[in-house]
C-alpha cells in the first residue's frame, strides 16, 4: 500500500495537480485535456509527469492502465472530476487505450453530451472492435440521444451496435436490456419484454426497474413474471 501510494504521489506531484478553475474551463477534468494546444508551461508539466512514471513503471502502456484502474475507483466513489484527470492521465502516458476513450464516453454521457460522447466510443471501438460491452455502451448512448432527441436514426445505429454487441458476447445482459428499450421507443412492445427477459435471466441486477414500469404499463408481462404495476419492481 506505501508503495501504491508512493507512486500516485510522485507522479501526481509532476503535474501540480489543482481543480481550482471551473469546472467547464478546467482541461484537466475535460476529455482528452480539452483537446487544446497546451501552452508551454503545461507542455513541461506534462514531460515532468512522463519522466516520472517512466521511472516508476517498467512501461508507459503499464503507467496507463495504473491510472485507469484509479479512475474507475474514483468514478465508482461518484468523484467524477477526480476520475476524469486520472483518465487524462491514462491517455496522456497512452493515446492508444482504448479504455481512456471508452472512460472519456461514459463520463461525457454521465453529464449529458451523449452526442459528444459518441466520438470517444468510436474512438475506443477502433481500437476495440469486437468488446461487446463497449458495442452496447455506444448503443445506449445513442437510445440516450434518441431520448433527448426522437429520431429513428439513432435507434437503427442502437440496434446495428446491439447486433454486434451479442454476436461478439450473447451472455452480455446490459445488449438485451438496451435492445429492449429501442423495442420499446418503437412501440414492439411485445419484442420489448423478450429482450427484457433475456437480459433478466442473464444478469437481473442491471434491469433497469423504471423503464420496467414504463413497459408494463404499455403491455402486460406475457410470460406472467410481473404481474402489475404495483407489483413490477418484485416478480412474484
Amino acid at each position: 500500500m506505501k508503495k501504491l501510494l508512493y507512486t500516485i504521489a510522485a507522479c501526481l506531484l509532476a503535474v501540480n495537480v489543482t481543480f481550482a478553475q471551473d469546472a467547464t474551463t478546467n482541461p484537466r477534468i475535460l476529455p482528452m485535456f480539452g483537446n487544446v494546444v497546451k501552452t508551454e508551461a503545461q507542455q513541461l508539466q506534462d514531460e515532468k509527469f512522463l519522466s516520472s512514471c517512466d521511472k516508476s513503471f517498467t512501461t508507459r502502456t503499464e503507467a496507463s492502465n495504473f491510472f485507469m484502474e484509479r479512475g474507475w475507483e474514483y468514478l465508482n466513489e461518484g468523484q467524477t472530476d477526480t476520475a476524469m484527470h486520472r483518465f487524462n492521465l491514462a491517455w496522456l502516458l497512452n493515446p492508444d487505450n482504448g479504455d481512456s476513450y471508452w472512460a472519456f464516453g461514459l463520463v461525457t454521457v454521465a453529464k449529458g453530451n451523449p452526442q459528444e460522447a459518441v466520438g470517444y466510443y468510436e474512438k475506443a471501438l477502433a481500437l476495440k472492435p469486437k468488446n461487446s460491452l463497449l458495442l452496447s455502451d455506444l448503443a445506449t448512448c445513442y437510445v440516450t440521444m434518441y431520448e433527448q432527441k426522437p429520431k429513428k436514426k439513432s435507434l437503427s445505429k442502437a440496434i446495428g451496435y446491439l447486433d454486434q454487441s451479442i454476436a461478439a458476447d450473447a451472455q452480455n445482459a446490459f445488449a438485451y436490456f438496451t435492445m429492449s428499450k429501442v423495442k420499446y421507443f418503437n412501440k414492439d412492445y411485445n419484442s420489448a419484454w423478450t429482450y427484457l427477459h433475456k437480459g433478466r435471466e442473464l444478469n437481473m441486477a442491471a434491469l433497469d426497474y423504471n423503464y420496467l414500469l414504463q413497459l408494463t404499463e404499455k403491455m402486460k408481462d406475457p410470460q406472467g413474471f410481473y404481474k402489475s404495476n404495483e407489483t413490477a419492481a418484485q416478480p412474484e
